[in-house]
């Protein structure tokens, strides 16, 4: 009885060590393949940037101001 208890108390502690490096392996894993995945695309919203576009030109016409309003809309 008191080797069993020994036996299975090794195999707790074995666990606990060996946990965290296979759920952080996992996580990397899971990573890796979003990033194979992803698109270099970026979806935008048409009808928000196009307003933002124009609003944007009109304000500053053209230059870093105007790079500076369509970045600060997300587009």
């Amino acid at each position: 009885m008191l080797q069993k208890l020994g036996l299975a108390g090794v195999f707790l502690i074995a666990g606990f060590l060996w946990l965290p490096q296979a759920t952080s392996a996992a996580g990397v894993a899971g990573l890796v393949t979003e990033a194979t995945h992803a698109s270099i695309v970026e979806q935008v919203q048409f009808r928000s940037c196009r307003f933002w576009y124009r609003e944007c030109r009109a304000r500053w016409g053209g230059g870093w101001r105007f790079r500076r309003c369509l970045a600060r809309r997300g587009c």
